[in-house]
């Protein structure tokens, strides 16, 4: 038996959020009677603010878009501070031993802890760090007038790195944006040195405001596939770092957060996401090439062929197309292609289509909980060395959800293009997998759903 597997844009945006905001709420006063319940004309109103926003923010970021000769390190959260792979990287990419890196915890609900934790494993691994005080938290700073202020900015521009901690992502767009939506002069900082070179690595929070469009405060998983997904409360816009056609999320697999990714990217209008977990990372260079490296994987969701059946008011798709890699696994995000990482193309490719695919199980699997800690691992690696060609799985409501009869029924199936990467080391298997198809669909649950003898 093999071992079981192991585990910017941004610089008017907020503007013209408070023009249509503005304009949309002045409309509001006048049909409100039609409506006939204000607070509901009030949910209408946001929503239209945040979905104008986000078409706004698609069709300008192209246009303000400078080529930069920086690069990326995107961490899903919980990094160790012996999870040396990461630290060493973001240091090397700063400069090396030495480097001056910015520690900006904005997001941090305790900054000056937060920062000290961050600045002392970067000094373990060679690198000068030093604190940023913008921060919405830190007592006695105005944050505000410190994102502004001329040293602190030239500063962080003349470093090798800048580091985002974990927290809450609102915070760090709070900060690095000015109340009228125009780059404080930190966020120009921040751009000029990615621009010439520098790295951006980001924490949890930190990795959320990469991509063009963030998470804002969205509900649990299954509450959002139920409720749908309300911009402006769910999501909102990032810095967009990673570029406008890249979606970013963090904690996805211990925290099985896979799922909430698919109606974002379909409300942001982004087709190619990437879900990273803890104590991972995805560096990506200035020629848009990505690496994997850390302790667990990251996800890989590719929406650009997907269908849903029109009639059905709830969240259903067919035919998205899920992957998922591990450390030295490598992505294009340019041509969207995915290359096994040297070590595992030196073991077993499990091509289901090849006469002579000889997986190593046989056996019927079902999943009642598809959402759970770190399941999407053992789905998707199971599927691709085992004789079945699809599984099947379901994320079921709580007693907690308001709406207790709809769950989703999660199907993965192999399609022309699925392969599966092993190699096994040390009793343990190390699989990749690509191009696993996914198709989710609302299902009727029974209430109550089982009754005690």
């Amino acid at each position: 038996m093999r071992p079981r597997p192991g585990k910017c844009q941004t610089r008017s945006l907020m503007a013209v959020h408070r023009a249509i905001k503005a304009r949309c709420c002045a409309a509001a006063g006048s049909v409100v009677n039609w409506i006939g319940n204000k607070s509901e004309m009030k949910q209408i109103c946001a929503r239209l603010v945040a979905t104008i926003l986000l078409i706004v923010a698609s069709t300008s970021s192209a246009q303000e878009r400078v080529a930069v000769k920086g690069s990326l390190v995107i961490m899903g959260g919980a990094v160790h501070p012996d999870t040396e792979e990461i630290w060493q990287r973001i240091v090397s990419l700063s400069g090396g031993p030495g480097a001056s890196i910015a520690v900006i915890a904005a997001a941090a609900a305790s900054p000056e802890s937060s920062a000290r934790r961050t600045i002392e494993t970067l000094e373990r691994y060679g690198a000068k760090p030093f604190f940023v005080t913008a921060a919405p938290r830190l007592a006695g700073r105005d944050f505000r007038r410190d994102a502004q202020d001329p040293d602190i900015a030239r500063a962080v521009e003349r470093a090798g790195g800048v580091f985002l901690t974990g927290g809450d992502q609102s915070r760090i767009t709070q900060t690095l944006l000015r109340q009228d939506g125009q780059a404080t002069a930190l966020l120009t900082a921040i751009n000029h040195l990615y621009e010439r070179g520098g790295v951006i690595a980001g924490t949890s929070a930190g990795a959320a405001v990469m991509s063009r469009t963030m998470f804002y405060e969205p509900p649990d998983v299954l509450r959002l596939l139920q409720e749908g997904l309300a911009p402006g409360r769910d999501i909102a816009p990032g810095l967009g770092f990673v570029g406008e056609e890249v979606f970013v999320d963090q904690h996805v697999l211990a925290r099985g957060r896979f799922a909430r990714m698919l109606p974002a990217m379909a409300a942001a209008k982004v087709t190619y996401g990437v879900g990273i977990d803890e104590n991972t990372a995805l560096v990506v260079t200035a020629k848009r090439n990505a690496e994997v490296i850390g302790a667990s994987g990251v996800v890989v969701i590719d929406t650009s062929k997907t269908t849903r059946d029109a009639d059905e008011p709830r969240f259903n798709l067919r035919g998205a197309r899920v992957s998922y890699l591990e450390r030295g696994d490598l992505i294009d995000l340019a041509k969207r292609t995915i290359v096994a990482s040297p070590f595992k193309m030196k073991g077993t490719v499990l091509n289901h289509s090849d006469v002579n695919f000889k997986p190593e199980f046989d056996e019927a699997r079902w999943y009642p909980d598809v959402l759970g800690k770190n399941l999407l691992i053992e789905i998707l690696c199971n599927l691709v060395d085992n004789r079945l060609k699809e599984v099947s799985g379901l994320a079921l409501p709580s007693p907690a959800h308001a709406d207790r009869r709809t769950g989703f029924e999660f199907v993965f199936r192999k399609g022309a293009d699925t392969r599966g990467f092993l190699r096994i080391e040390k009793s343990r298997a190390h699989y990749s997998v690509t191009d696993v198809e996914l198709d989710v669909t609302p299902v009727e649950v029974a209430s109550p759903l089982y009754r005690r003898r």
